[in-house]
């Protein structure tokens, strides 16, 4: 009876083992599965914080030295020693100058006198996209003349309108206070390399009066 009763009891101890193992692997791999899952978490949020500091500065960021003294600067500048990259795919047949903006002082106002060669400026905000874009054709009297400014500012510019009285003006609104303005001059010839670049470089971009 004795061995009888030990046998019975040996088979009922195996499957409870059996089962007591089965749960504590189970548990040890739901554990591991939810540290795997919150180290994740971690290192996901980690880069999403880290993304701005290390990655690429946008192109107004990067160009934002040129143009500060009032007036559009050529890229290459004669300070590529700032460290400024070089535009991609850029255009041998093409003179390019740069004048950053800043609204948190006021509107700025953008003067371009037009030439002979084929005179392009676009208006680049912070974080990248064109807002505004306008050519040597829409040129008065052979000049390019208009404001770029925040919502606000031209809303303010509009209070002081006088009364019954459209102002002639160029208004180009930016959704963001800092930005870019960039020229672009076609070298129709290589003779026309110096005049491309005085084209270019003519462009003025100083606080509006």
């Amino acid at each position: 009876m004795s061995a009888i009763g030990h046998d019975a009891a040996g088979r009922h101890a195996r499957p409870a083992g059996w089962r007591t193992r089965l749960r504590g692997g189970l548990t040890r791999f739901l554990m591991c599965t939810l540290a795997g899952l919150i180290l994740a978490a971690i290192v996901h949020i980690v880069a999403i914080l880290a993304v701005p500091s290390l990655s690429r500065r946008d192109a107004a960021d990067v160009y934002r030295e040129l143009g500060t003294e009032g007036h559009a600067e050529l890229i290459p500048a004669p300070g590529a020693a700032r460290g400024l990259p070089a535009l991609r795919e850029a255009d041998p047949n093409v003179a390019i100058a740069i004048c950053s903006y800043d609204l948190s002082a006021g509107p700025v106002r953008v003067v371009a006198r037009t030439g002979t060669l084929p005179l392009g400026l676009t208006l680049h905000q912070q974080g990248g996209g064109v807002i505004y874009a306008i050519t040597d054709r829409a040129a008065i009297r052979g000049v390019l003349d208009f404001l770029v400014l925040t919502e606000a500012q031209r809303d303010e510019r509009i209070a002081e309108d006088e009364e019954g009285e459209t102002s002639r003006e160029l208004r180009v609104v930016s959704d963001t206070t800092q930005g870019l303005i960039v020229a672009r001059v076609l070298v129709r010839l290589p003779s026309d390399k110096a005049d491309a670049e005085a084209l270019a470089t003519g462009v003025a971009c100083g606080p509006a009066t």
